[in-house]
C-alpha cells in the first residue's frame, strides 16, 4: 500500500512539474581568453597564450542586437554592457575573465547568450553564438600573415549638436606592421540628420571612413560608385577616407571643375611603429538633426592581416 501510494504520489509530482512554466533563472558564466598566434606543441595541441589585459566584451540576446543586463559574477551590482577593458582587468569584478551573471532574454534559449570579445591589443575578435555557463574556454585567433575580421561598437553620446571636432577612441590599436585592408561602418540604431567618420588617432580623423549617413540601418555601402547621368556616367564622391583610397570626384558634366569623370584608386593602409593604430570614430549633426533624435550607434567592421 505503501509502495503503490508513492508510485501516486510522484507520478503526481511530475505531471504537476510538465505544468508549471519554466522560468529563466541567473546564470553566472565564466571563461579565460586564449590566443593562438599559429603555434603548435610537440604532442600536437594548439600552443595557446592566455590573455589577461586588453579584453572588452559585449554581451547579446541570442541572434540579437539586444545588449543583455548584466550584474558582476556572483553579486548584484550592476555590470556596465559591453565590459571595459578595466573591469575586465579589476579583481573585484572580471578578475581577468570573461565573467558576469545574467538572465538570459531568450525564453526557449534560457541558458545562451552570444558574446562579442575583443583583444583591443591588435583588435582581434572572437564570434561565441550559443554561449553558457560550461564553456570555460575562449581561443582568439591572432595568427600574423592571415586576413582576419574584427568588429568594435560605437555609440555616437556626444551632447547635441554632435560635432567632428572630438574623436572618440574605441580603444582598439592595430599592432605595428599591420595593413588595414578594409572598413565597414554597420548601422543598428539610427537617427536622422548625422553622418559619421571613422579613423586613426592623431593620424587622421576620417581616413577610414568619412561622412557615412546614420539614417538606415544595415551596413553602409561605399558611395563611390558609377553612377548613371543624362550627359555621361560618372563616379560619385567615396566615403572612404584618404587612408584607404585616392579619389577624384566626377561630375555629370563633360565639363566639371576637375575636367574628369572621377574615379578612386585603392592603396590601403599600413600601420608602423611611427604612427597611431588606434581607432577613433567621430559624429556630426546636419540641418533637420534635433535634440529628440537618439544617439546613432552600431558596429565599426575591419579586415586587416599582420604582415609579420
Amino acid at each position: 500500500m505503501k509502495k503503490r501510494f508513492l508510485t501516486i504520489l510522484t507520478a503526481l509530482m511530475l505531471a504537476f512539474a510538465f505544468v508549471l512554466p519554466a522560468f529563466a533563472a541567473e546564470q553566472d558564466m565564466w571563461a579565460y581568453v586564449y590566443k593562438w598566434e599559429g603555434g603548435i606543441n610537440a604532442d600536437g595541441t594548439l600552443a595557446l597564450t592566455r590573455i589577461e589585459s586588453g579584453i572588452t566584451f559585449k554581451v547579446l540576446a541570442i541572434d540579437s542586437d539586444t545588449a543583455e543586463t548584466l550584474t558582476y559574477y556572483k553579486g548584484s551590482t550592476s555590470l556596465t554592457n559591453p565590459v571595459t577593458t578595466t573591469s575586465f582587468n579589476s579583481a573585484t569584478i572580471c578578475n581577468d575573465m570573461v565573467a558576469f551573471r545574467v538572465d538570459p532574454t531568450d525564453s526557449t534559449n534560457d541558458r545562451y547568450v552570444d558574446l562579442i570579445v575583443v583583444d583591443t591589443n591588435g583588435g582581434y575578435t572572437k564570434f561565441i553564438e550559443n554561449f553558457d555557463k560550461y564553456q570555460h574556454t575562449i581561443v582568439i585567433d591572432e595568427r600574423p600573415n592571415t586576413l582576419q575580421q574584427g568588429t568594435i561598437w560605437f555609440s555616437c553620446t556626444t551632447a547635441y549638436p554632435k560635432t567632428f571636432a572630438a574623436e572618440t577612441t574605441t580603444g582598439v590599436s592595430f599592432l605595428a606592421d599591420t595593413f588595414i585592408q578594409d572598413v565597414r561602418v554597420e548601422i543598428v540604431t539610427t537617427t536622422s540628420g548625422t553622418t559619421m567618420a571613422v579613423g586613426l588617432l592623431d593620424v587622421d580623423q576620417d581616413g577610414l571612413r568619412f561622412n557615412v549617413l546614420q539614417t538606415t540601418a544595415g551596413y553602409i555601402a561605399d558611395t563611390g560608385v558609377i553612377t548613371s547621368g543624362v550627359c555621361l556616367d560618372y563616379t560619385a564622391a567615396s566615403n572612404y577616407g584618404d587612408l584607404l583610397y585616392t579619389k577624384i570626384t566626377g561630375a555629370n558634366s563633360l565639363w566639371n571643375s576637375t575636367n574628369s569623370l572621377g574615379g578612386r584608386s585603392y592603396k590601403g593602409h599600413v600601420v608602423t611603429s611611427s604612427n597611431s593604430g588606434t581607432i577613433t570614430y567621430s559624429c556630426s549633426s546636419t540641418a533637420g538633426a534635433t535634440t529628440a533624435d537618439p544617439n546613432p550607434a552600431g558596429y565599426i567592421h575591419y579586415w586587416f592581416n599582420r604582415i609579420r
